[in-house]
Parts: C-alpha cells; sequence; structure tokens
C-alpha cells in the first residue's frame, strides 16, 4: 500500500469464499462506492457451491441478528426460500437432566450451508466482483506489493484479507509467511438421519444438544432440517467410531 492512493484504484484479494468472505466482499464494495473511492476486489474460492459439487461441513443454522444484517449492512435479501425449517427454542441434555430453552425472539434459520454458500457468491457475482476460481497455493508479501498464487495464475494486490476460516492448507501458508497462528478448534464429525415424518414431527422445532459423559466428545446436537436431521459430534479428535457410539446412546435414540 505504500505511496498509493486509495483513489488510484486499489487491488483488494480475499482469500475464502464463505460467509466471511463473501460478506467482506459485499462490504467492502458497499463501503467503497458510498466513499467515491475505485477499489477492484477479487475473492478466490477453490470449492464449487454452484450444483453442489463440493461443500463446507456445518450445522447451517443461522441465528438473529445475522438475517438482518446480511440485508441492513450488506444491501442482500437474505435467501428465506433456502429454508429448510425454523429453529425456536433449544433442548439440553446433561447428566441425565433436560433443560428446555425457549427463545421469545426470531427463530432461527436452518438450511443446507452449500446452497447459501452459492447464495451468497452469486450475490458477489452479480455486484461485478471478480470471483477466481482456483486454490491459493503460496502468498509472498513485499513492500509495495502481495502476491497471491494460485493454480492457474498469480494475483497481485494491495491489500490480501484471510477469510479461509479453519482451512489447514491456507492456515499453513499464512503461518509461514506472516506468523500468523490458527485458532484452536474443535474438530467435528456431521452426518444425516432420515426418521420419517412422525419422526421429524416429534423432534418439532428444535435443535436438541447433549453434553455426553464421554470426555472425547465435548457436545453433540441433532438438528431438524425438512425432511432430516442433521447430527454432529464436536471434540478434540473425534472420530466417526465416537459418532457410532453418540448415536447409540440412550438419550440420542
Amino acid at each position: 500500500m505504500k505511496g498509493k492512493s486509495p483513489r488510484a484504484g486499489m487491488q483488494v484479494v480475499i482469500i475464502g469464499g464463505g460467509p466471511g468472505g463473501t460478506g467482506c466482499a459485499l462490504a467492502l464494495h458497499q463501503l467503497a462506492a458510498k466513499m467515491g473511492r475505485e477499489v477492484h476486489i477479487t475473492l478466490v474460492e477453490g470449492k464449487h457451491f454452484r450444483g453442489e459439487q463440493h461443500y463446507n461441513q456445518c450445522a447451517g443454522v443461522l441465528s438473529p441478528p445475522l438475517p438482518a444484517l446480511i440485508q441492513e449492512r450488506l444491501d442482500v435479501p437474505f435467501p428465506y426460500h433456502l429454508s429448510r425449517g425454523l429453529i425456536r427454542d433449544y433442548v439440553l441434555h446433561t447428566g441425565g437432566e433436560t433443560i428446555l430453552l425457549s427463545g421469545e425472539g426470531e427463530p432461527s434459520v436452518a438450511l443446507r450451508r452449500v446452497q447459501f454458500d452459492a447464495y451468497m457468491l452469486e450475490k458477489v457475482r452479480e455486484r461485478g466482483i471478480r470471483v477466481h476460481q482456483a486454490r491459493v497455493t503460496d502468498v509472498e508479501f513485499h513492500a509495495d506489493r502481495v502476491v497471491v498464487y494460485t493454480e492457474n495464475a498469480p494475483l497481485q494486490a494491495d491489500v490480501v484479507v484471510g477469510a479461509f476460516g479453519l482451512d489447514e492448507g491456507t492456515g499453513t501458508i499464512f503461518k509461514r509467511q506472516t506468523g500468523y497462528q490458527p485458532p484452536q478448534a474443535l474438530s467435528s464429525v456431521v452426518t444425516k438421519y432420515h426418521p420419517g415424518e412422525a419422526g421429524m414431527q416429534a423432534i418439532g422445532e428444535r435443535i436438541h444438544a447433549f453434553l455426553p459423559r464421554n470426555p472425547q466428545i465435548e457436545f453433540g446436537a441433532v438438528t431438524p432440517k425438512g425432511n432430516h436431521l442433521t447430527i454432529n459430534i464436536a471434540g478434540k479428535y473425534v472420530t466417526v467410531d465416537l459418532m457410532h457410539a453418540f448415536l447409540q446412546h440412550p438419550e440420542v435414540r
């Protein structure tokens, strides 16, 4: 950025096409227009969300105030048409006790993460923001620019934004080049189950959260989504075998 005016056509590269990356791109585009500044934005994403070729594992529940923020701050209609159901209450299962947590405000919205990612990325394209479909392979920081290397072509930028979440590959690149330290995080295993119409009605518009006694599982959750349940567990080293054990627990069954 040294010696370069923001009005001279600043180049910004955003790495990551999930909600963080698309939200950043839309907000920056809107702010630049309000301030009368020319900013060229390129969003880099290696996954193809359209057609559901790729996806990010996620329980897929958006809670207030996110719907309002997307509409008010990003000027993007919230995709209620993608909703797979509303979440009005939470049920906490712990130590043999069950606690109902009822919300009085706006309900949360359950949806499929891949469809939400595709929707937000399409809104980015509609604003004229360039989407570079490739994975990042390296990043170089120079005194006057940043070079972002991808699978098919290098990109030069004045500013680079790392919106790659917990992606280990990109996190390793930034750690090597900048001293960035990836945050501590839990791993997760996600699956889905179709209990039939009667089973879905029994669950209702509630997320069931579990704090199992198994020390390897920090928590588990069962989330209704239209015609199926999304089930996830999280812990430091969770595995498919631990998911099987969780599903066999009497409270979960």
